[in-house]
């Protein structure tokens, strides 16, 4: 059994539909270079601070462990998928791999 579950482009629609979280992990010079899928954060490395912390930091509440999905995206899907492996270590359950990256999404769903 796999720790999370490969999501495609029409799959990250439906999660940000349901207002799954969604998380990017790129470095902050990609996401400066080309932009970012909206309303999303690069949270990785935040998992593990206090809920208050967090909250204060990202202005949202921090996933729960086991009932909030959680889909990681970064630029083509394997940096995405070790922060799911990542997340799956710290006790959360209800993870998802963008497999197509920022590289589908831009092609998809272009800035105007």
């Amino acid at each position: 059994m796999s720790v999370y579950e490969n999501v495609d482009y029409d799959g990250l629609l439906v999660k940000m539909d349901r207002k799954s979280f969604v998380i990017d992990v790129r470095e902050n010079h990609e996401l400066a270079a080309t932009g970012s899928i909206p309303n999303i954060g690069e949270l990785e490395n935040e998992l593990n601070l206090p809920a208050n912390v967090f909250k204060d930091k990202y202005k949202l509440s921090k996933p729960e462990k086991e009932n909030d999905e959680i889909v990681f995206s970064c630029a083509r899907g394997n940096r995405s998928r070790r922060a799911a492996e990542i997340a799956f270590k710290l006790n959360y359950k209800k993870l998802f791999n963008y497999t197509g990256g920022w590289a589908e999404w831009s092609v998809k769903y272009p800035r105007s």
